[in-house]
């Protein structure tokens, strides 16, 4: 085997992206940092890698400082010799990293053995589900609610659901800094609300640049106005939006361990597609 060291993004985007494309909705973390990394080189912020065997790619892997390591087999290769060899070539660029976000035994395999190397222990951090809607259901739709963009207006209240949404769905207590930039970010991609009595009742956003589909994320319903129906309706109005308007799907990440959230996306028409790990290095 050996280990494709690339200096900088425009290569590994030219070398490497169209293997992301032939499953972009499993690769959309990777594939939404590519638009970013064709500027970008090596450094404390950004790493790029392949490993390949005869010439085939059998692993791609993309970091990005501050979030985890992100990898995928083209060739679906979960081989203890892969992932030994990977996790000892990117220590050697890297021996400080945060963490690996996969599919869950690619995750595992690539954590046991850089951990063996760090000296560190892992845990899971977030188990998720990526579901995929290519095709609506038949619409079970409110009448009563207002369907609408965010604006500046609405900022406190932004604030708010952006932190109570990290506290509960992904552990996190993250700083006004980070708050008000995830809030910029997701104002030029697309922040939708629902509203009902001239009260806002549930979000959602459009995430990362995709080329083929669009991502959604930060569902968020307040604890008072759930089991209405709103986290279906706002979900549904979003996913029709982004498909009508030229995505060839839709891809969301789901708590793999909150079946109630899942059944309403499976509603709309989101299938099921993979199952993977967001793991902390320890």
């Amino acid at each position: 085997m050996d280990f494709i060291f690339y200096e900088n993004g425009k290569d590994f985007v030219a070398e490497n992206e169209k293997l992301l494309l032939e499953k972009e909705w499993l690769n959309n973390l990777m594939v939404g940092n590519c638009a970013d990394a064709a500027d970008a080189v090596y450094g404390d912020d950004w790493l790029f890698g392949a490993v390949k065997d005869d010439g085939v790619t059998e692993l791609i892997l993309l970091y990005r400082a501050p979030w985890k390591l992100t990898l995928y087999s083209p060739t679906d290769n979960t081989s203890d010799e892969l992932f030994k060899f990977a996790a000892e070539e990117i220590y050697k660029l890297n021996n400080h990293l945060p963490g690996v976000n996969a599919e869950n035994i690619i995750a595992e395999k690539f954590a046991k053995f850089y951990c063996e190397l760090s000296g560190q222990t892992f845990k899971v951090h977030l188990p998720m589900r990526i579901l995929v809607l290519e095709k609506l259901t038949e619409p079970k739709l409110r009448d009563d609610v207002t369907y609408r963009r965010a604006t500046e207006a609405d900022m406190d209240t932004l604030i708010k659901f952006q932190k109570d949404f990290g506290l509960e769905a992904l552990h996190e207590e993250k700083p006004m800094e980070e708050i008000l930039a995830a809030i910029s970010r997701s104002m030029e991609r697309g922040y939708f609300l629902l509203e009902k009595d001239g009260k806002i009742v549930a979000q959602t956003v459009s995430t990362r640049r995709l080329i083929k589909g669009k991502g959604v994320s930060g569902v968020y319903t307040p604890p008072e106005e759930r089991h209405k129906g709103y986290a279906y309706n706002l979900v549904y109005r979003v996913s029709k939006e982004l498909l009508d308007n030229g995505a060839e799907y839709c891809v969301l990440y789901t708590d793999d361990t909150n079946p109630i959230s899942n059944h309403v996306y499976e509603k709309i028409g989101y299938v099921r597609m993979a199952d993977t790990s967001d793991i902390d290095f320890i």
